[in-house]
């Protein structure tokens, strides 16, 4: 028996395909109800499925008690169903526990601290003649190196770049983190569509295989067409089994995200919104913001710090230092005198020259770099917004215009059939067309999702790679772990 009941939809075969057949029972989305209406055009058609081979009473009915069980099960543990910005959301929340980014902020902290601090003092004591028939001298000294060249400042300034450059990289993070989801919920979604369509050309052929058997009854058509209907409808049970599995192992992946691995999950959208009609809002926000272009500015002010820092620690400061000097002669006559010294290294030799020099070559490379990525980087979106632009009218044509006709075309194929007045082949024909176009539209928007993630990853200067590879998590965290023992940890007036 087949039917439509509250949203669940049902495929009873024979005994020796119950276990095949119960997988069927999937629920359906409402406005994907829709099409399975135009496509069940028959009132309530009959067990198609289950008279492919005959079968005992008995069978049937344990057949029919277990499609029962099973619906009741499914009505009380329905899938849960996740829109994209919860699953946003959920993603972002559990990579914050990770704590990546408050151990980042946490050494950039200390390094701002650290770069405020003067050198430590260095206290000398010297004493010369040891006999007291000798003139003894006892002298005490305390020496500070001074900083008149403000390396302490350029220091400070090189830790406040270095903390800003983290803290616009953890927005970009977000940004690559959201991006991964979206592409993730994107094939969930697809997946969903396109088992719902697999689930609906499996009616079909089961309709077919129903109408076939009456006219075989009738004497009307051989063995051999019946057969033939079968064989297809059995073809689409094998795929409906493999879209299946491919949908339950998105689902895994997506879930696993936020550290679960759950198959059960459904992705929560309108059949007739599942088109991206944002890329092109996406990527003006994203120049807009610019977040990867202020993260270039950031580096290029990092090495401008940095050139300022080595040209302050090329300047000779001074060492000061203080004391007491005490000399006492075989009589025990005592003469105390208070030692300043001043010591001015000469930067004969090492000036830091070539260390400025590699900074301010760092620097110009960085800015032909900007330079050069603005210009590929529009050239590169401009040919993927036409290409979906593209893909959108392609689209359109196909969901407006051929995908109802051919289901117009393939209904009336079977209702002339059912009378008489067109053959066997004239009937698989139609479904073939009608099948072909329902997963011509579903590979439509594969395409279109697959040109949006590749447009968002270049406006967020990202490889498409990284997001669609199956590894995509952990390339975007790898770096992160990494990045915080390479931080260096300042040392006052380095």
């Amino acid at each position: 028996m087949s039917k439509i009941n509250s949203g669940l939809f049902a495929v009873r075969s024979a005994p020796s395909d119950a276990i095949q057949e119960m997988q069927l029972h999937k629920p359906l989305r409402p406005a994907y109800a829709a099409l399975l209406a135009l496509l069940l055009f028959m009132p309530k058609a009959q067990a198609a499925v289950a008279q492919l081979t005959p079968a005992s009473t008995a069978s049937s009915t344990l057949s029919l008690n277990a499609s029962q069980s099973l619906e009741e099960t499914q009505r009380n543990t329905l899938p849960q169903r996740i829109k994209l910005p919860q699953a946003i959301d959920k993603v972002q929340a559990f990579q914050a526990k990770q704590g990546v980014w408050q151990a980042q902020q946490s050494i950039h902290t200390a390094n701002k601290q650290a770069s405020r601090l003067w050198k430590n003092p260095t206290i000398s004591v010297e004493q010369s003649g040891w006999d007291r028939e000798q003139d003894r001298e006892l002298s005490f000294a305390v020496s500070q190196d001074l900083d008149l060249f403000g390396a302490r400042r350029a220091q400070y300034q090189l830790a406040e770049w270095a903390q800003s450059r983290s803290d616009l990289e953890q927005q970009i993070y977000q940004q690559k983190l959201a991006l991964l989801v979206k592409y993730l919920w994107s094939q969930l979604a697809i997946y969903d569509l396109e088992r719902e369509v697999v689930l609906a050309q499996l009616q079909v052929s089961a309709d077919n295989v129903q109408a076939l058997q009456r006219r075989y009854q009738a004497g009307a058509v051989a063995q051999v067409d019946v057969d033939r209907v079968r064989m297809n409808h059995m073809e689409n049970q094998r795929i409906y089994q493999q879209v299946d599995l491919q949908r339950s192992l998105a689902a895994q992946q997506l879930s696993q995200l936020w550290g679960e691995s759950n198959e059960d999950i459904m992705s929560d959208f309108a059949a007739n919104s599942l088109w991206p009609n944002d890329v092109a809002e996406q990527i003006q926000r994203s120049q807009a913001h610019n977040l990867l272009e202020k993260s270039r500015q950031l580096q290029q002010q990092y090495q401008q710090a940095q050139v300022k820092l080595l040209q302050a620690q090329a300047r000779p400061n001074p060492t000061l230092s203080i004391g007491m000097k005490n000399n006492r002669s075989p009589n025990d006559a005592s003469d105390n005198q208070l030692v300043l010294g001043l010591a001015v290294p000469l930067h004969i030799f090492d000036r830091r020259q070539y260390a400025v020099k590699i900074a301010e070559v760092k620097t110009s490379v960085l800015a032909r770099e900007q330079q050069f990525y603005q210009q590929q980087n529009q050239l590169q979106l401009a040919s993927l917004v036409k290409a979906l632009a593209g893909l959108t009218a392609q689209f359109k044509q196909l969901d407006q215009a051929q995908l109802p006709l051919a289901i117009q075309v393939q209904q009336k194929s079977l209702q002339g059939f059912n009378v008489g007045k067109f053959a066997v082949s004239d009937v698989q024909q139609a479904t073939s067309q009608l099948q072909e176009i329902a997963l011509r539209r579903v590979q439509l928007l594969k395409d279109a999702w697959q040109v949006a993630i590749e447009a968002e990853s270049l406006s967020l200067g990202i490889e498409p790679s990284v997001i669609m590879a199956k590894d995509a998590l952990a390339q975007l965290n790898q770096p992160l772990w990494q990045q915080i023992q390479d931080i260096p940890a300042f040392a006052t007036g380095e």
